[in-house]
């Protein structure tokens, strides 16, 4: 018997529509890199000429900040020292020893775009991941910083730009409206790449964006503050205000690799002792990794903020830790199927275990409410964590659907589910199961 569906699953309409995000995006850089072509093509070649020595550092300072990306914990990519070049280029005024870098807004968007390509090829070639999406968004990024900057008239008629090389304003005002600039970029590529993550991984577009723009708060400021800083260092010490406004912006991004290498250590740390009960013989293979896989999918889908899904996955990973005080292993490791004074005391000695650890005590919490039933949420008011009953639902769709990812088994094992909806499940939180389960269940 087919499942009946649940309230909110996504239509193919929905879906159809979700699948042209990324092609829009796409579309949006190459109409930004024609729209600069048909503008601007009889000024490249006397700017290449002009400002030849100015170009190749940018070039340069561009392709080489491609290769120093770095992935946050939700799986965002940034090259932060990348972007903070494509941004000082934009607004980017006298140069000691050379002409005003007087340039249209399109030409600025041309090099950027080719330097970006340029260092995605580069990529290829050292067989590295490239996203195109990602290379659109930011090309279309510093169009809009260096439109905003480079034509956009302000107070007196004249640009930012302007204000900047003649000193018609403080230079105060001028560094402020430059970060304004430089932010209105950064955030239209945000928003581009957050959409197409967001149908990508079938999230919810606010979700989606939300966890976008909470990790890019890491590195933002480093990235505003670059631009402007190389632009009022270049008057004085010429090119040489490419290394040194970039260096704040590079000791950033160390201090955020190194936060995200210390974080997945961690995680690593965490996930080779869920495989205790593995090896032991207690759960089948891969059953912990795929239980946090899917409450943190169906964590994403509900809109839970970044900062719980650490402690969510965590707990997903060691939920079945308590069975290694079991006497002899459950048939196949279901605890699903474990009578409920079973599965209380399996997830108590879990909970237990950790705490000993004395800095997991919020997922020990989150451990041991995993095996509450929602009526006693619905009918007696009991506060149950709504990540326990995240893990409650990934827990049980792992074990009725035996980890397989064929669409009868994710039919079969939500069928099960259906039977105690709104009784043992939350019926949110199986919903939202449905949404993620989704792009499997169309193949």
């Amino acid at each position: 018997m087919t499942p009946q569906p649940v309230v909110g699953v996504l239509s193919p309409r929905v879906v159809a529509r979700a699948t042209r995000v990324e092609p829009l995006v796409l579309a949006l850089g190459a109409f930004t890199v024609g729209a600069s072509l048909v503008t601007d093509f009889a000024r490249i070649e006397e700017v290449a000429r002009d400002q030849t020595a100015v170009l190749v550092a940018f070039v340069v300072a561009i392709v080489v900040g491609e290769q120093f990306r770095v992935r946050m914990p939700s799986g965002r990519v940034a090259a932060p020292v990348s972007t903070a070049s494509a941004i000082a280029l934009a607004v980017l005024g006298s140069v000691y020893g050379n002409p005003a870098f007087d340039v249209p807004a399109g030409t600025v968007a041309l090099v950027a775009a080719g330097s970006l390509g340029m260092g995605a090829l580069l990529r290829w070639v050292l067989h590295r991941r490239i996203a195109w999406y990602v290379v659109a968004a930011r090309t279309v990024g510093v169009g809009v910083t260096a439109a905003l900057i480079r034509v956009v008239p302000l107070d007196g008629g004249a640009s930012a730009w302007a204000w900047q090389v003649d000193r018609h304003r403080p230079a105060w005002v001028v560094a402020i409206v430059m970060m304004g600039a430089a932010a209105a970029g950064l955030y239209v590529e945000i928003i581009l790449t957050g959409l197409v993550r967001a149908q990508r991984r079938s999230l919810p577009v606010v979700s989606a964006l939300s966890e976008e723009l909470g990790e890019a708060q890491a590195l933002t400021l480093g990235v505003l503050a670059a631009g402007p800083l190389v632009a009022f260092l270049a008057p004085v010490v010429g090119l040489a205000a490419l290394p040194l406004g970039l260096l704040p912006m590079m000791l950033t991004y160390v201090a955020v690799r190194r936060y995200t290498t210390n974080r997945e250590t961690y995680r690593q740390t965490i996930a080779t002792l869920s495989l205790l009960t593995e090896v032991a013989g207690y759960t089948p293979s891969g059953h912990a990794s795929r239980v946090a896989a899917i409450s943190v999918r169906i964590a994403r889908s509900m809109g839970m903020h970044a900062e719980q899904l650490q402690d969510l996955e965590y707990a997903a990973l060691l939920h079945d830790l308590g069975q290694v005080g079991l006497r002899s292993p459950i048939p196949e490791g279901a605890t699903v199927l474990a009578a409920p004074d079973d599965q209380r005391r399996i997830a108590s000695e879990g909970a237990r275990i950790v705490r000993r650890t004395e800095v997991l005590d919020r997922v020990a919490d989150l451990m041991e409410g995993q095996t509450t039933p929602f009526r006693h949420v619905r009918e007696w008011g009991e506060k149950v964590p709504l990540e326990s009953r995240i893990i409650k639902v990934a827990n049980a769709f792992d074990d009725f659907s035996h980890g397989r990812t064929d669409a009868p088994s994710i039919e079969a094992a939500l069928e099960r589910i259906h039977l105690g909806l709104g009784y043992e499940y939350d019926p949110e939180v199986v919903e939202a199961l449905i949404r993620s389960v989704q792009p499997q269940l169309r193949t």
